[in-house]
Parts: structure tokens; C-alpha cells; sequence
């Protein structure tokens, strides 16, 4: 019985080596595999959707005195004057923003727009100034009382945050485009990304002082319903994410996207202002007396 046993033990000795190495070749496997699927699964998530969702993952909410609710000093949203703090107007102020646009979607946001008689502020791009079709709405969104943002030319994260210079380089391009287009000179501007975007490897500080010392403002947004999420996001899902936010703020920045791949956005709309309007909201249009909301402060 004895001998039995040793043999076993010798056995299982001599196998143990090529268990444990067979047991190491299907960990390493299962972990390449796992790996390799949460890098696809990132790459096939719109990096601008990621950065918004990001930036957005907690919605401010604004104080009688106009000063952000969180008490995150890193991360604040500013507001200058609360709305209403002079006028005695508790309307809720409703600023409807839509980036990366113009593009073939723009055409119906704005006849939306017209149709209920309110505006709304547009942080645009520049391929459209490359297409014959498109072009003429740079000129048409400010024709109709709207206001006319910057975005950046390109809306290439790895190109416009590149380098100092880089940023200027499409920062002039973006307003020259907007100037020659609409003959308004802008000092409107949003980051693509928002202003605390995890994206640029510079400190956005040094982008905000070049806005700054042109005298442009940048602006960021408290509600976001997802609508960058992607083409076949619900209607239903934008709808409810504005106007089950709404009531959480005096000043509501809201942000939207007329890109060519937002369909649901289009069809949402309609919806989105009657119910607002039935809110009694006052819309409103991004200038320079607006307050400034921000989400980092630079």
C-alpha cells in the first residue's frame, strides 16, 4: 500500500509541471482575448461621446446666488449672475446649443426653430464650408436670430489640442470662416470636448488664455441627454433627458448636436420645445451678457 502511494506522489510529480503550464497557457489566452475585445470595445465608442459623457457624469445645480452646487473646486460650473436676480424673472432660462453642425440635419432643426418661434445658439465646424449644399447655413442660422459659435475647424481632438499653436491655427481658421460666412465677428466658443476634457495632454488652461487674450469666451453646457451617443439613441431617451432636468436650474444650458448622424436628435426636437415652452421657459441666445458657464475655470 505504502509503494502505492509513492508511486502516485511520484506520478503527480512528474504530470504537476504540465498542468501548471497548461493552465497558464489558457489563462494567458483568455486574457489576451479579454483584452483585445475591451480594446475593440473601446475603439468602436465615438471618443466625442465619451468625452461629453465623461465631462457631464454629475449635473450642477445652480444656487440662488448663481454659484454651482457642487462643491468640487476641481471640477465647478460658474454662472456669474443667477437668472432672474435683477429682472424678477423665475422663468427657468433655457439656452438650446447645438454643436458640430452645420450639416444636412441643421435645415429642419432650424425650421423647427422658426415653427415654434423660439432661437438657439450654434457651435459650429468648417467642413460644411466645403460643400456647396451646406454652406449657405452658416448665414442662414444667424439670418434667423440665432447665435453663431465657435467649435473649431477641424473637431480633430489629437490636431486641435496638439499644441498651442496648433489650437491658434484652427481657432483663426473656425472665425475667419464664421466672419467671411455670416460677416459676424464671434467671441463665442466651446471646446470640443468641453473644458474639462481628459483628451489634451496640455494643460486646457493654456488654450482658455488664448481665448481670453482675443477677447473670446468659451462656454459649457449642464444638461446633456445623450444625443452624441449615436444614431439609433431613442428619441424617447433625449427627450426625457432634458425635460426631466430642466427643473433643477434657473439657467439650463442644454447640449445638443445637428451632425449629419443625428436623426434622433431631429425627431426629439419638436417635443423637447413644446415642452419647455409649456414650462413657460424664457429661450434665450448665447452673448455677451450671458453668464458664463463653465466647467472648469481657468
Amino acid at each position: 500500500m505504502r509503494n502505492d502511494r509513492v508511486r502516485l506522489l511520484k506520478r503527480i510529480m512528474v504530470i504537476a509541471p504540465s498542468i501548471l503550464s497548461l493552465l497558464a497557457v489558457i489563462i494567458s489566452v483568455i486574457t489576451i482575448v479579454s483584452v483585445a475585445d475591451i480594446n475593440r470595445r473601446l475603439k468602436s465608442v465615438s471618443l466625442n461621446s465619451y468625452v461629453e459623457q465623461t465631462v457631464v457624469s454629475n449635473n450642477y445645480i445652480v444656487g440662488s446666488t448663481g454659484t454651482a452646487g457642487s462643491g468640487d473646486a476641481g471640477n465647478v460650473v460658474t454662472f456669474g449672475q443667477s437668472a432672474g436676480a435683477e429682472t424678477g424673472d423665475e422663468r427657468v432660462k433655457v439656452y438650446l446649443t447645438f454643436d458640430d453642425g452645420p450639416s444636412s440635419n441643421t435645415g429642419e432643426i432650424l425650421n423647427i426653430l422658426k415653427r415654434h418661434n423660439v432661437h438657439a445658439t450654434f457651435f459650429v465646424n468648417g467642413p460644411a464650408s466645403e460643400n456647396p449644399g451646406l454652406e449657405p447655413l452658416y448665414k442662414r442660422i444667424v439670418n434667423e436670430g440665432n447665435a453663431i459659435g465657435m467649435h473649431s475647424y477641424s473637431h480633430k481632438y489629437n490636431e486641435i489640442y496638439a499644441s498651442k499653436e496648433a489650437f491658434e491655427t484652427d481657432l483663426d481658421k473656425i472665425h475667419s470662416l464664421i466672419y467671411n460666412e455670416t460677416g459676424v465677428d464671434t467671441r463665442l466658443y466651446r471646446f470640443p470636448g468641453g473644458s474639462g476634457n481628459a483628451v489634451s495632454r496640455l494643460p486646457m488652461s493654456d488654450f482658455a488664455d488664448i481665448l481670453h487674450a482675443r477677447g473670446y469666451e468659451y462656454y459649457d453646457w449642464n444638461i446633456y441627454p445623450g444625443d452624441n451617443t449615436g444614431k439609433s439613441y431613442p428619441e424617447e431617451a433625449i427627450i426625457e433627458g432634458v425635460l426631466g432636468n430642466i427643473d433643477e436650474y434657473r439657467s439650463a444650458f442644454i447640449l445638443l448636436h445637428d451632425a449629419e448622424n443625428h436623426d434622433s436628435t431631429v425627431d426629439a426636437l419638436p417635443e423637447i420645445v413644446e415642452g419647455l415652452l409649456a414650462k413657460n421657459a424664457q429661450f434665450c441666445v448665447i452673448d455677451g451678457n450671458t453668464p458664463v458657464i463653465q466647467q472648469v475655470v481657468y
